[in-house]
């Protein structure tokens, strides 16, 4: 497979092309300004799982899923219970009841559906509510160190996007202190 292929290029060419636009839109901007152009990187899904808030969320979120399992898991114990009173009624029980067993066990199993269905976009809800906040504490820590430090541009480091960064360029560590002082955990 050529260089060509493997798509390796294209994902340089549009890392340099973002490069020059957040460092002032144009070629010319970069040669006006003699200072080194300076990248940081910060793994974000560590800077959410190891902060505060994102430890927090992750509790909240945890507490719920255990909830909605729990309902789940009781609504499925009552679908068992009648499916077993079906089974061992079956010679017995009148047609009518069995009919009416029927329906109440197909309600339960719809009822569940529904209630997984919902839960779920609670859940979701819930996340994305929390990482919108925490992105809100980000931000003015994100804003100092790059005031502080000078970086032109700050990266996540997501395969694909960022290819390779050594150790220096790495700041996750530095913003995980700073959320950490800012809320005072």
């Amino acid at each position: 497979m050529s260089k060509s292929e493997s798509g390796f290029p294209a994902v340089l060419f549009a890392a340099a092309a973002f490069a020059i636009l957040a460092a002032g839109g144009s070629g010319a901007a970069l040669a006006q300004d003699d200072r080194p152009f300076t990248i940081a990187v910060v793994d974000l899904d560590a800077v959410v799982a190891n902060s505060p808030a994102g430890r927090a969320l992750e509790q909240e979120i945890d507490a719920f899923q255990r909830s909605v399992q729990s309902e789940v898991d009781r609504r499925r114990d009552e679908a068992r219970s009648l499916q077993q009173e079906l089974r061992e009624g079956a010679g017995t029980m009148t047609p009518a009841r069995q009919a009416e067993l029927r329906q109440s066990l197909e309600r339960i199993m719809n009822d569940v559906r529904r209630y997984t269905d919902d839960q779920q976009r609670e859940g979701q809800r819930r996340q994305s509510e929390g990482l919108r906040a925490i992105e809100q504490q980000l931000e003015p820590v994100f804003e100092q160190l790059q005031a502080e430090m000078g970086y032109d541009v700050i990266l996540n480091m997501v395969p694909g996007v960022v290819v390779m960064a050594g150790d220096r360029a790495d700041i996750t560590d530095e913003v995980i202190r700073r959320l950490e002082a800012s809320s005072g955990g």
